[in-house]
């Protein structure tokens, strides 16, 4: 048994979705029940939410619900003996394999033992602790739960069904009405070993052969079946009673032993460290989600800013040859700039630091330090010497930025900021240092 493992809850499952379960919480250190009961279906697995919490949940298939089997691996199978499995009791089997689950319990030489259940019937079970956030840790056959000896069979009886473990790896689910029949057929006659030191020198051949010849007619020996709830009446084997316990608790303790799991190849169960890092997938995922969609944003961003840098080249060189129609050739994006500042400086007067276009041309460098910042609208007051710029940004720290870059220049005040919409806007006044 597992001994990270302080508690665990066992939920047998019924074969209809209408029929009771029955489920314990079961204590390895404590050795004792801390709760049961019954559900009324399966609908009410909600009501176990409480007990499940951060313990290990196994669920037990009815063995009614399943077929126990063996099957001989033909030669040159041992490779893709997962995949080829199906197909080998395909001629055994009424239904089609691939609405089957078969899982490999234990393989000896050429014989595979395996347990085959319907897809469907585990997608129910599965679906219904999904929908209800449960996580199954072990799925596996009630039989194979029930106590294993070597010299006999298992056996208790649950609502009014007999389960029997044969082995480690076989069992059967058994109606009170045919038990007697299949316990019969389970008698073997008693196989007498003899060596050559247990022979005798006086021992005849005569003598030999009477002695084989009495243990061959010998009558078979009944299978010792040990129960742990009341012996039936009328039924065949040598019953040996043990100890009463509860089913529920009898199964539970062989489930947190047991290594068979049923979960396997589609419905297998996530790596140890998936489990761990549970609790953050969600986190995880929102995580990766915006990743990917800075990286696209980023990607999208430097695309439209491409574009935005041709059509400002495209619009510049239109309005140069607008203001400027004397130019008809424009070499260089430098050449432009050189013209455009000729111009500039030539509109701005001789020795006058008043025109706009003297403003313009010198807060270009602030602004292009503060690209995030957005001039939406200006007022010149030449009388006043002064400059109002209405403004937008992202943020109020871009209109700090602006404020700090043009007090270099300017004489800066700044009114009040508000953010609507995401973006913050505000008036910037500006006056020329004496």
């Amino acid at each position: 048994m597992e001994e990270s493992v302080s508690e665990f809850l066992t939920i047998r499952l019924s074969s209809r979705p209408e029929m009771p379960l029955q489920w314990l919480v079961w204590s390895p250190q404590q050795n004792e029940v801390i709760a049961s009961g019954q559900l009324a279906d399966i609908t009410q697995l909600d009501q176990l939410m409480e007990y499940a919490g951060s313990r290990p949940v196994y669920g037990l298939v009815p063995t009614s619900e399943m077929l126990l089997t063996q099957v001989t691996i033909p030669a040159g199978s041992s490779r893709q003996l997962n995949a080829v499995l199906p197909y080998l009791l395909e001629e055994e089997l009424a239904q089609d394999v691939d609405n089957l689950h078969v899982q490999l319990l234990r393989r000896t030489e050429d014989v595979a033992t395996v347990a085959i259940i319907e897809n469907e019937k585990m997608e129910q079970w599965l679906a219904a602790f999904k929908e209800r956030g449960f996580e199954l840790k072990k799925l596996l056959p009630d039989c194979l739960c029930l106590p294993l000896f070597d010299d006999g069979y298992s056996a208790a009886e649950i609502e009014g069904q007999w389960l029997i473990r044969q082995s480690e790896v076989m069992g059967v689910c058994a109606e009170t009405s045919w038990l007697d029949a299949w316990i019969s057929a389970q008698k073997a006659p008693t196989v007498l070993a003899a060596t050559e030191e247990d022979e005798t020198p006086e021992e005849t051949e005569s003598q030999a052969i009477e002695s084989a010849s009495s243990e061959l007619t010998a009558p078979p020996i009944q299978v010792v079946v040990y129960n742990y709830t009341p012996e039936p009446e009328g039924i065949s084997g040598r019953w040996q009673a043990q100890t009463p316990e509860l089913v529920m608790q009898l199964l539970a303790q062989g489930a947190a032993e047991s290594k068979i799991n049923l979960l396997s190849g589609p419905y297998k169960l996530q790596a140890a460290w998936r489990k761990h890092i549970q609790p953050w997938r969600k986190v995880a995922i929102a995580a990766s989600l915006v990743l990917v969609a800075l990286v696209g944003e980023h990607i999208m961003q430097l695309q439209q800013l491409e574009y935005q840098a041709q059509s400002y080249r495209a619009e510049s060189e239109r309005i140069f040859r607008q203001v400027l129609p004397q130019f008809k050739r424009i070499p260089s994006q430098s050449y432009l700039k050189n013209q455009m500042n000729a111009a500039l400086k030539s509109l701005g007067g001789k020795g006058s630091d008043n025109g706009i276009l003297i403003w313009l041309s010198e807060l270009k460098p602030a602004f292009s330090q503060v690209p995030s910042v957005k001039v939406v609208n200006l007022k010149y007051d030449q009388k006043r010497g002064e400059l109002r710029l209405q403004a937008t940004a992202s943020d109020f720290q871009d209109f700090e930025k602006l404020r700090s870059v043009l007090t270099k220049n300017f004489n800066v005040e700044q009114g009040q900021l508000s953010k609507e919409e995401g973006l913050v806007s505000g008036a910037v006044v500006l006056r020329r240092k004496a």
